[in-house]
């Protein structure tokens, strides 16, 4: 791929009206440091109207740096798109349901790939991308995993492999989905049912909880064992208009569990032992994420609090989605950039990379990382992101808690 032209994108499931790829793809890919990287030319919505009000309202945040008219497409077949030649890579942000089929074409066109996570709903459909993937030999596909792209992850795993904090012995999550976020059970809006039936692959343990340990697998490395107990503490779950927070549209019976704890061996030797809930209120002094990972010189430990956005990066108040806003992190007690300064370790950032102030620690400066390191790779350099193994290393262990949990115990 020429290093002189940009790489032309096609994205399916861009919208005027928001969403994942508006708020985050969008700001990260038409930051000026980019644009001469990647440039959008073609896009696919629901509707003619949605994608052509796509394109209108796209065009002067992100204008092409080519010249090139956006083509629009529309519909859930998106094989004009992946065949249009003035598309190089196809980037599937729409839900997780409708991933495989996308992902098929694009394969078949012989396009490079990006797709959120998961890439397959099931783990046998992202094994099988894999091997169809592998099978053309020259095709390229990251997956969005953004939690490894935070610049504090990167830091704390600078950190672990100086053996400052000994040998990693443990690692412990306590996690909590408050219940005002209305993502899962016992509340949600309309416009996530889809990830309320667990036949969709979208569940809070295959999406939520599957991010979080990306992260804790790039930090730690891969689960050799799983043991795991799971219930459903809210027999149902009330769904909410997106528009009108207050209004009730229906209630419909949880599928789904909204407990999970678990705990396993990692190939390190070290153990794991990881609890997630949704549902409880935010509430002083109940903290959203407490993640401890315990060396035998040192401790790292990440906190997110109840109360405002940590970052600014979510509107609901403070998330234990490491993968959109950085927690506080702190090193034997120390900031982390504090112990980085004190104990001598150097943190120099990617001169390719450039964050806005407001931008950092948030999905945004993740979301924008994951981008430059995949345009490296495209232009045949060396670039580190995540790819279907990570995505499939996660998946498997998801798949092992499940099949744990549904086996019991006693």
């Amino acid at each position: 791929m020429s290093n002189s032209k940009p790489i032309k994108l096609g994205i399916v499931g861009l919208s005027a009206r928001g969403g994942w790829a508006a708020s985050a793809h969008v700001p990260a890919l038409s930051h000026p440091s980019l644009q001469s990287t990647f440039t959008l030319s073609a896009l696919q919505a629901s509707s003619a109207s949605s994608a052509s009000a796509a394109k209108e309202k796209y065009a002067s945040s992100w204008p092409s740096s080519d010249g090139l008219e956006v083509n629009t497409y529309h519909g859930v077949d998106a094989s004009e798109l992946c065949n249009d030649p003035n598309v190089d890579v196809v980037a599937v942000t729409i839900k997780a349901p409708d991933h495989k089929a996308v992902v098929d074409k694009a394969i078949a066109a012989g396009k490079h790939i990006f797709i959120e996570y998961p890439p397959g709903r099931t783990l046998a459909e992202s094994e099988q991308m894999r091997a169809d993937v592998m099978k053309n030999g020259n095709i390229q596909a990251m997956v969005g995993l953004q939690g490894v792209h935070s610049a504090a992850l990167r830091k704390v795993k600078k950190i672990l492999d100086s053996g400052k904090i000994g040998k990693v012995i443990s690692t412990t999550v306590v996690a909590n989905i408050a219940r005002e976020f209305r993502f899962y059970g016992p509340e949600a809006v309309d416009q996530n049912i889809y990830a309320q039936d667990r036949a969709n692959g979208a569940t809070m343990l295959s999406i939520v909880i599957a991010h979080q340990l990306s992260s804790l697998i790039h930090l730690l490395g891969p689960f050799t064992s799983i043991s795991a107990i799971a219930s459903k503490q809210y027999p149902t779950t009330k769904i909410y208009s997106s528009k009108e927070p207050k209004k009730l549209v229906r209630t419909i019976a949880s599928n789904s569990p909204d407990h999970f704890v678990f705990a396993g061996a990692l190939k390190s030797g070290a153990q794991a032992s990881i609890t997630w809930r949704s549902g409880y209120k935010s509430v002083p002094g109940r903290k959203n994420l407490l993640w401890i990972i315990d060396g035998e010189e040192g401790c790292v430990k990440f906190e997110v609090d109840d109360g405002p956005s940590q970052t600014g990066a979510t509107p609901f108040g403070a998330t234990p989605f490491i993968n959109l806003a950085d927690p506080t992190i702190t090193v034997n007690g120390q900031p982390l950039d504090e112990y980085l300064t004190t104990e001598g370790i150097e943190w120099e950032e990617d001169a390719a990379l450039v964050v806005e102030k407001h931008e950092k620690g948030t999905f945004v400066e993740f979301v924008r990382r994951e981008w430059v390191e995949f345009g490296k790779s495209l232009r045949g350099g060396q670039g580190e992101f995540a790819t279907l193994d990570d995505a499939i290393e996660v998946q498997k262990v998801v798949d092992a808690v499940e099949r744990s949990a549904q086996l019991g115990g006693l």
